[in-house]
């Protein structure tokens, strides 16, 4: 059986803005007569790709990403650049193809992409450029790539047509202030648009390993009885902030599955620590999130979770991953008895894989947005 080939990005070529159209019809003729001298070349779309992103430099950047995304998502990506403080104002365009060759000797599959960079005011006119562009009846996905969720007013239009927004609350660099925004805005587009969050998916593991402990018969009862939740992650590391931003998302995700209620306000103290109380149907439930120092830490790998529940005997759950970060320590004590505990494999998904999957489902993700919206009510709002 034949190697896939790698993509093979067709180098973009300047554009009129004007002329976008014709010249995505003229990318295809070319494409065509090159197509290993056959002239037979697949056009592939199954969705619209619109990837935001805050500079120029920054599309170039995510552009070497799109190769990933057609080979198991074909579609026409148009990556946005806006740079509101640039001056001259203006908008300049390129077009290209990304190309797969799925088999030696079969077509040669093809998925299109424009580049657009807006400077100054021109910023506002990106919606004019981008929306014409967009493949009618095809799912529109917004892959938002910045480091936090604020649309200015002229995205609107944009928004309006999106069936789905891919943030990434790893890229935020405020989560305790970035996250409750990020959960009012979601309330505000309601049953129109949905949205999904990479730094939410990379949890996985973790949520189905929390689960799992209480997959036995005789321990399920105490998730009812569970009364403290501590949370640890690096206080020092370039992934503080995402690390932070899961913290919040797994509280948050806790409180809105086991039906807890916020019962007061949140609490901060000045070394960052977050404090907060839930009721439950069993009484008061306690959530610390806690940066600290962990031994041979500093690179964003150390993350514990620590449940106490209630109980005639008391019961503990834990959850460590060490500064290798491949792997997850879990015990489960009950007292009296033998703790039971294994190592399991963390699988760490890179950034594109996260997005190639969340671009196979457009159903929205509704657990995700219970939890958003918990992480809201955590925050007050």
């Amino acid at each position: 059986m034949a190697t896939p080939l790698q993509p093979v990005l067709e180098s973009p070529r300047e554009v009129d803005v004007d002329e976008l159209e014709a010249e995505l019809s003229a990318l295809w003729r070319s494409a065509a007569e090159g197509a290993s001298g056959q002239g037979v070349v697949t056009r592939a779309c199954a969705l619209t790709l619109l990837v935001s992103v805050e500079s120029e430099g920054a599309a170039w950047e995510v552009s070497d990403l799109i190769g990933d995304v057609t080979r198991q998502n074909p579609c026409r990506a148009i990556i946005m650049a806006s740079e509101p403080a640039a001056r001259p104002a203006g908008i300049n365009a390129w077009v290209s193809a990304h190309c797969h060759l799925p088999v030696e000797g079969e077509k040669q599959v093809c998925s299109e992409q424009v580049a657009v960079v807006a400077r100054g005011d021109s910023v506002r006119a990106l919606p004019n450029v981008v929306l014409p562009l967009v493949v009618p009846g095809l799912p529109i996905y917004l892959w938002w790539r910045a480091p936090r969720f604020e649309p200015e007013l002229y995205f609107e239009d944009i928004l309006r047509v999106t069936d789905r927004v891919l943030i990434d609350s790893g890229r935020f660099p405020q989560p305790a202030s970035d996250l409750p925004r990020l959960a009012e805005k979601a309330r505000e587009a309601g049953i129109r648009m949905g949205f999904s969050d990479l730094n939410w998916v990379r949890m996985t593991p973790w949520r189905e390993l929390i689960a799992q402990c209480f997959d036995p018969s005789e321990l399920r009862p105490y998730l009812d009885r569970v009364k403290n939740v501590t949370i640890e992650f690096e206080k020092i590391s370039p992934r503080r902030s995402a690390q932070e931003a899961q913290a919040w998302l797994l509280a948050g995700w806790l409180a809105s599955r086991l039906k807890w209620d916020p019962a007061g306000p949140a609490a901060e103290t000045a070394e960052g620590l977050w404090s907060f109380a839930f009721r439950s149907t069993e009484g008061v439930v306690e959530v610390r999130l806690v940066p600290r120092e962990f031994a041979g830490g500093g690179e964003g790998m150390c993350f514990n979770i620590t449940l106490e529940a209630a109980g005639h005997p008391p019961a503990r759950f834990s959850l460590r991953r060490g500064a290798e970060g491949i792997c997850v320590a879990t015990e489960c004590s009950v007292e009296g008895r033998e703790p039971v505990s294994r190592i399991v494999r963390l699988e760490v998904l890179e950034e594109i894989e996260v997005v190639n999957d969340e671009l196979k489902y457009l159903g929205r993700d509704r657990v995700f947005e219970a939890t958003l919206d918990m992480v809201g009510r955590m925050a007050g709002l």
